[in-house]
């Protein structure tokens, strides 16, 4: 389980940024990102008679498993983000941020919209992203992957929105992030 949650900080904060780079006319300063993260564990290989379970016992095993009971988490955030760290895009599309474990590959880019293939840890993790920017001030964007491990494959599913709220980032540096909190 330490696994997934390590996958889905580094997927988000990589690919958030992108999401950030794939909009050249956006403002500067300081933004918000809300991320709703779900994650669905599959039973492991190992666990007896498991296909003969009732469907609602299945399910309930799998919640148990699954971090946070599989319920919604949200987090929330603040980065900087100066015109220098917005305009890079090969920086973001190459796998140079924070998630250096996972390649990303521009599948379609448009001022407006990315979508990237995702493969992690050397892929055992695949799955998507897709961003839209609603306007320069506000990006929309989903991300899904699908993890396998020798204790049975995983999805996560993350919902963000991501708003400007000022050109002064305050005691942030450009890049820098910060935790709001979480619910």
């Amino acid at each position: 389980m330490r696994f997934v949650s390590l996958v889905s900080c580094c997927c988000l904060a990589g690919v958030a940024d992108a999401a950030f780079a794939a909009m050249p006319n956006a403002r500067p300063g300081l933004w918000e990102s809300a991320s709703t993260t779900v994650v669905e564990v599959g039973l492991p290989p190992n666990v007896p008679h498991a296909a003969k379970m009732p469907p609602d016992e299945r399910a309930k095993l799998e919640r148990s498993l699954a971090p946070w009971g599989g319920k919604p988490v949200t987090t929330n955030e603040r980065v900087c983000m100066s015109a220098d760290t917005l305009d890079p895009w090969d920086a973001y599309g190459s796998g140079k941020g924070t998630a250096t474990d996972c390649k990303r590959t521009v599948v379609t880019q448009t001022p407006q919209h990315v979508k990237m293939a995702l493969v992690c840890g050397g892929g055992t993790s695949t799955g998507d992203a897709d961003f839209t920017a609603v306007g320069a001030d506000r990006v929309v964007g989903k991300i899904t992957m699908l993890m396998k491990s020798e204790r049975g494959d995983s999805k996560l599913n993350v919902q963000m929105e991501s708003r400007w709220i000022g050109a002064d980032c305050g005691s942030l540096k450009p890049g820098e992030r910060q935790a709001v909190g979480a619910r």
